[in-house]
């Protein structure tokens, strides 16, 4: 009764939207926090529809909710500078860096507070970016100005950058310039044309490749980038004396190592993580041994699809021999078995896993209709994910408000719960399933699969409709104003019946 009445207010919504501007429907055929993240990015030439397509789980712990923003476009006059928060001087005050003069530019906002690794950004030129934290070999004395950068990188990126070549550009720069104040990471700097991952170490050196236009790159905790060719400027970028300053740590040797390897020499990485190999098996079919170190990147055995870049963030390895709902490894007696987020071995779709989304960024349409964040509040395999336009003008209101809490730790009766906040209720709600995985996980997969597939059946007619609106077809001159609304509502109600329907999941499964 409840997925008729979710299909009936889409069909409301679409008929109401479509009649009021007469147009015409056709049909159609070990580190820190973060430190779990697991990420893919495909090129152009990869993807069935010619988009750029990027996927990202964001795992964290401690005192977690999350929250959506939409910043505009903000003008800075001269002598204006940004405090950052998360770096402090010997004296104890926060440093500053100078802020540009002129606009910074409108972006999407997913923010975890009071974290320095873990927001997102999509901004107003479909830029976007996200990381992975990944250890390096560096040791103290690290070589920083000023107490170097670290949260603000990624939040530059997202106001100052028109592409993803130009967002690594001003990220090595900072790098250049500051030095990276945390471990190692690698920033995912997307855009409609090219995906580049962006490697940065404690200090000030980095180096980042584009991923070529027919293949997919998976990133988990770990440096990733081998061959470097700073000649190469069209697929590198990075710091001049990379290789120099990797052989006078010792941590590269021409004569014994061969070939410079910027994982092996920076991170000292063998080998492949069980991440990669469960996530390239998906990609390609082709299984890699633990001790087989996996490429850059690879060719995926079909074009790839906003639904492929899901399967994978949902994956728990279903139907291998490391199926962690068949066969636990470590499981915590706390939790039923069959539940694969809380086992030892590490899965992609885990227990810390607070949001998950694929950027699908193209570059064929208007930016406000070509690029959608899909995203999917908290672990995938029990969310769903909904699209959301870079059109829109305003989030739904449970999904900007939260407070942080602790969670997972506390026994269920003692948890913080907010009813208020998509945050909190789809916690609540994963938190039931995994208390009877097995059989409650069913449940809620065949809903939401149901709401996605008639999503993306609704995709290409509902940016027809926007398209119509925006470029003035059977309507009286050209109006964005009424594409985005249009948009805007069609995102919102999506949104908004996914989290009411988490709701009535708890009401449903609580004891």
């Amino acid at each position: 009764m409840k997925k008729r009445l979710l299909y009936g207010f889409l069909s409301f919504l679409m008929i109401f939207l479509l009649a009021l501007f007469t147009i015409p429907v056709q049909s159609t055929d070990i580190l820190e926090e973060g430190t779990e993240c697991s990420t893919l990015a495909a090129g152009k030439r990869a993807t069935q529809d010619g988009s750029v397509l990027y996927g990202h789980n964001e795992d964290d712990g401690g005192n977690i909710v999350t929250r959506l923003h939409l910043v505009p476009r903000i003008n800075h006059g001269p002598g204006e500078t940004i405090q950052m928060w998360d770096i402090k001087l010997p004296d104890g005050t926060l440093a500053t860096i100078d802020q540009v003069v002129g606009e910074t530019w409108a972006y999407f906002w997913s923010e975890i507070p009071g974290q320095q690794f873990a927001d997102s950004y999509l901004n107003e030129w479909a830029v976007a970016i996200a990381s992975d934290a990944c250890g390096s070999r560096e040791k103290p004395p690290y070589d920083l100005t000023n107490g170097g950068i670290a949260y603000w990188l990624r939040r530059l990126v997202a106001e100052r950058a028109k592409t993803a070549r130009e967002g690594v550009k001003i990220a090595g720069a900072m790098v250049e310039k500051l030095g990276y104040a945390s471990s190692g990471r690698t920033y995912i700097i997307a855009d409609p044309n090219e995906a580049w991952l962006c490697q940065v170490v404690r200090g000030k050196h980095w180096v980042a490749q584009r991923v070529p236009d027919d293949q997919v790159a998976f990133i988990p905790n770990r440096y990733t980038i081998h061959q470097v060719n700073l000649a190469d400027t069209k697929n590198f970028l990075g710091s001049s004396d990379l290789i120099s300053y990797a052989i006078t740590k010792g941590w590269y040797n021409p004569a014994i190592d061969g070939e410079f390897d910027f994982a092996k020499a920076y991170g000292n990485y063998t080998g492949t993580d069980i991440r990669q190999r469960g996530a390239l098996r998906l990609l390609t079919g082709i299984e890699y041994s633990p001790t087989e170190t996996a490429p850059f990147s690879v060719t995926p055995k079909q074009k790839l699809t906003v639904k492929d870049i899901t399967d994978v963030l949902r994956t728990h390895y279903e139907g291998t021999p490391d199926d962690q709902t068949k066969y636990p490894i470590n499981l915590n007696p706390n939790y039923p078995l069959g539940d694969p987020h809380h086992t030892g071995l590490r899965v992609i779709c885990t227990a810390s896993t607070q949001e998950s989304f694929v950027m699908q960024l193209r570059s064929n349409m208007p930016p406000h209709i070509g690029n959608i964040y899909w995203r999917a509040q908290g672990r995938p395999c029990e969310s769903v994910y909904v699209p959301l336009y870079l059109a829109m003008l305003e989030f739904p209101t449970p999904y900007t408000v939260g407070d942080p809490a602790s969670y997972n730790q506390l026994p269920l009766s003692a948890r913080y719960y907010d009813p208020n906040s998509a945050y909190w209720v789809f916690n609540k709600m994963e938190t039931l399933v995994d208390l009877d995985y097995l059989v409650k996980k069913p449940v809620v997969r065949s809903f939401w699969d149901d709401v996605e597939a008639t999503e993306f059946a609704l995709q290409d007619e509902i940016e027809k409709t926007a398209h119509k609106m925006y470029e003035g077809k059977n309507y009286h001159g050209e109006d964005r104003y009424f594409a985005d609304w249009f948009l805007t509502r069609y995102s919102q109600s999506l949104a908004l019946d996914a989290y009411y329907k988490a709701l009535g999941f708890i009401e449903e499964f609580e004891p």
